[in-house]
């Protein structure tokens, strides 16, 4: 039985056009800094393989990407929701439902966010800009600015899975989103929010560790590495 690094399964995105799954390099290269081993899990309707990972990997990253189909949170798909990805948000939501079952760390980034207050039972808006009623005097959450470009700070709160690893208040970020968490899921907590209300940072303090950000701190960890933070701590859970 191998018993070398902790193995941290990486859910890639899918391009239906060309029937590749694709993965930037930027979220394994984080976690070979931090001392474990990546594996990229690719897009497949063979549950088989959902299984296999589930028991092959220490933990998981839940990497970002499109909407999610609307339907897994009870709501149609609107009109202002843009490209989903059916076989990955099936796949994605099985894996993180079967990980929060076996308290399998999972660290989720962007759409990961969304996708796991989604799988514990929570909600999403479809456009923080039509949903959210104060929607005119939010911030720009998908930059025209470099990937690792810090754009605005987020709140964090005290005591919270986010604050304990960065021991700091705030933090600045970077942003590419027009969806967001909406109603909290069961057992999960706010961890950070921007100044426009929006939330950031989710966790479940019951679990050894289930985080999700909205930004891409895996774009921002070759700059500032305190962004690695996030990985380190994955890793060592693990």
């Amino acid at each position: 039985m191998y018993k070398g690094k902790p193995i941290i399964g990486i859910t890639a995105a899918f391009d239906y056009d060309k029937n590749i799954s694709t993965l930037k390099d930027d979220y394994y290269e984080a976690i070979i800094q931090c001392g474990g081993l990546p594996v990229i899990i690719p897009v497949t309707e063979e549950k088989s393989a959902w299984v296999e990972y589930l028991d092959i990997c220490s933990g998981f990253i839940l990497s970002g990407g499109p909407d999610i189909d609307a339907a897994y949170f009870g709501k149609g798909n609107m009109p202002y929701a843009n490209e989903i990805s059916p076989i990955r948000d099936s796949m994605e939501i099985f894996i993180t439902q079967q990980a929060l079952a076996m308290d399998k760390p999972i660290l989720g980034i962007c759409r990961g966010c969304q996708i796991m207050n989604i799988a514990a039972g929570g909600g999403i808006y479809q456009d923080i800009y039509v949903e959210c009623s104060d929607g005119g005097t939010l911030l720009k959450h998908s930059q025209q600015a470099p990937r690792w470009f810090q754009i605005h700070e987020v709140s964090i709160r005290k005591p919270s899975c986010l604050y304990n690893i960065f021991g700091e208040d705030s933090l600045k970020v970077n942003s590419f989103h027009h969806q967001a968490v909406s109603e909290i899921a069961p057992g999960f907590t706010v961890n950070a929010r921007s100044q426009d209300g929006i939330i950031e940072a989710i966790s479940n303090e019951n679990k050894k560790f289930v985080l999700s950000v909205q930004w891409h701190p895996e774009n921002l960890w070759k700059k500032n590495r305190t962004h690695l933070k996030l990985f380190e701590r994955l890793v060592s859970v693990c």
